[in-house]
């Protein structure tokens, strides 16, 4: 968005200094400046979220080694004075103390980070945190007997330890949600370790936190990449919408105020700033709640919450009813002033209050579908003012802005039709042929899991109202495609998946929608040896066989991204037929064998390969 250009704010400072008042580029003062810390902090906890962060791969001894040691640093530099206090810039402590354990970080591959200037070191470890590394497992829950007994010896160091695995296994994990859940954690064990089917019971019980775990990593690491690769601004023109949907009665200095402190505490939590991110994170929600009564009744429940469990209430509450008596639409919004002699902050922030004042109105669009709509907003404000009637313009304009919207809802309409006619399965299918075709350069793995994360999301959201469908598509969509587009940052896929990946955060998901083809794609050479069918087809059932024959459709889509809906058509009903067959005969791999040879000459005398 044009609107939506790049002003960052760094405010490391020496953290032997205190922190001086904060003030945005739009001299606003900071909640962050008047709220004091509400409640004191585990460092030890955030340390090791910090340092299991950055070094994955590091054992629990050599992390804890790490904690200690910047513990005593900090203790030194701030004194006993300030235990009950903030903490504040504490980064460059934790980061020096990184740098200190040479044979540490030569082991791991990350020595090279410290031969650079703070702000260089501290980009380079950034860059090296990984989803999930390979040579990690799926943390399991140690066996009750043991782990109950653990817990009871030392309840700290246990759950220090869970701290620690759940940390390094979600790197881009925010430490307040990392802690949140722990402590949820922290609740079950008594209950569990009493019961007689304890494992059963940390597997019911463990499941959700399981969940959520996963869910709020795959937003963290999303949002993060969002404020990286479309800057600050962007991600504060998404605050605005979600704030002013959430608060809607509120006005727009008010909202403006907790956008900027809001968007600087995620700064802080995507840099890996953990104190900051916690403790900042922290007076924002103290600030809310203490004017629950002006910002909104939804979270007067959430308010009466645990610190860390308030600020995770408030961000799942449900959006304010709209106000009475506002005017439906944003008619002549502007009025007659002249937009094209605005400076540029003057723009910035009129758009700014374009989007708060419709986002309150429409608190049950998709974030996405709002910020299209203001930037179909801004060019029309461009076009008007150049003309003889810019009002009459405007008139013209502000009803075909509606467009934005009518095209998200088609796309709902195709793609629930769709579920309803052939179920969630066969969707996938639809979806999986598409996106092999828009990026053919994917692993089989890879297709099948985005494309069966929008078929769930079909299965979920066509299940809801009109009102709440738009939001609930559209959202999942952008972090489906968001997560896309971090494989694409990581390895390049193709110039039209980079394009949308790259040009406009708004228009992401309509860009890929517009993909079709890739042209730049070159087949390989026809391989039989992926067209091998064994008997263990017709053993497989299930999600199991539902993947093989996935990976079947792909191969054919690989090898020739231009294959027509009749064509396959065609082949996989040839490739049912061989199965029905063959999987009723008593020789099975001869008859798949015969059988898939005649398929496989059929196929690639249908697509000329």
């Amino acid at each position: 968005m044009k609107w939506v250009g790049s002003i960052f704010l760094i405010f490391l400072l020496n953290y032997t200094e205190s922190r001086t008042p904060l003030r945005n580029e739009y001299g606003i003062a900071s909640i962050l400046d008047s709220y004091q810390c509400t409640a004191e902090i585990n460092l030890t906890d955030l340390a090791t979220i910090f340092f299991a962060q950055f070094v994955q791969e590091a054992t629990y001894m050599e992390v804890n080694k790490m904690v200690k040691d910047v513990l005593t640093a900090i203790e030194k530099s701030t004194g006993e004075e300030q235990s009950a206090e903030c903490f504040e810039n504490q980064l460059p402590v934790f980061l020096e103390e990184m740098c200190h354990e040479k044979e540490i970080l030569e082991k791991y591959g990350l020595s090279d980070c410290c031969s650079q200037s703070e702000e260089g070191r501290h980009s380079c470890f950034l860059a090296h945190k990984k989803p999930t590394p390979t040579s990690m497992q799926l943390f399991q829950v140690p066996e009750p007997v043991m782990s109950c007994e653990a817990y009871e010896e030392d309840r700290e160091t246990f759950m220090n330890k869970y701290i620690y695995e759940i940390a390094r296994r979600h790197p881009f994990l925010y430490a307040p949600t990392i802690l949140l859940l722990a402590a949820r954690y922290d609740k079950i064990i008594p209950s569990c370790c009493k019961v007689a089917n304890a494992v059963e019971c940390f597997q019911t019980m463990g499941a959700s936190i399981t969940k959520e775990l996963r869910e709020n990593s795959l937003l963290n690491q999303h949002a993060c990449a969002v404020m990286k690769n479309f800057g600050l601004q962007t991600f504060q023109a998404i605050t605005i919408t979600k704030l002013s949907q959430k608060f809607t009665k509120v006005n727009f200095t008010e909202i403006h105020k907790l956008v900027l402190d809001v968007a600087h505490v995620h700064e802080h939590c995507c840099r890996g700033d953990v104190v900051d991110c916690l403790q900042d994170g922290e007076k924002i929600i103290s600030y809310i709640c203490s004017q629950e009564d002006t910002l909104s009744n939804k979270i007067t429940e959430c308010c009466k919450l645990t610190p860390l469990e308030r600020g995770h209430c408030v961000i799942n509450a449900e959006n304010d009813e709209k106000p009475e008596g506002l005017s439906p639409n944003l008619n002549r919004f502007l009025g007659d002033k002249d937009f094209n002699q605005f400076s540029s902050e003057e723009k910035n922030i009129f758009l700014a209050s374009y989007v708060h004042e419709y986002s309150r109105r429409h608190p049950q669009l998709a974030v996405s579908i709002i910020l299209r709509v203001a930037e179909g907003y801004q060019e029309l404000l461009e076009k008007c003012f150049q003309t003889e009637n810019p009002l009459e313009c405007q008139d013209k304009g502000e009803e075909e802005l509606q467009k934005y919207i009518q095209e998200s809802q088609a796309l709902a309409k195709q793609s629930c039709g769709l579920f309803q006619k052939l179920g969630e399965y066969y969707l996938q299918n639809v979806f999986l042929i598409a996106y092999t075709k828009k990026a053919p350069q994917l692993t089989s793995s890879e297709l099948v899991a985005i494309t069966r994360k929008m078929a769930a999301t079909a299965a979920t959201c066509c299940q809801l109202s009109e009102d709440e469908l738009l939001a609930c598509g559209e959202g999942a969509a952008d972090i489906i495609l968001g997560h896309l587009c971090i494989r694409h940052e990581t390895t390049p896929v193709n110039p039209g998946v980079g394009q949308c990946c790259t040009s406009s955060y708004a228009n992401r998901r309509p860009c890929f929608s517009s993909l079709v083809v890739d042209e730049t794609y070159v087949p390989p050479a026809f391989s039989g040896d992926k067209f091998i069918f064994h008997k263990d087809l017709c053993q497989t059932e299930g999600l199991a066989l539902h993947t093989m024959i996935q990976e079947f459709l792909i191969n054919l889509v690989k090898q020739k991204p231009q294959i027509t809906e009749e064509q396959l058509g065609t082949i996989t009903a040839d490739f049912a037929g061989m199965l029905e067959k063959c999987c009723r005969g008593q020789e099975r791999e001869v008859c798949l064998a015969e059988e898939g040879q005649q398929l496989v000459s059929k196929t690639r005398a249908a697509l000329e390969v």
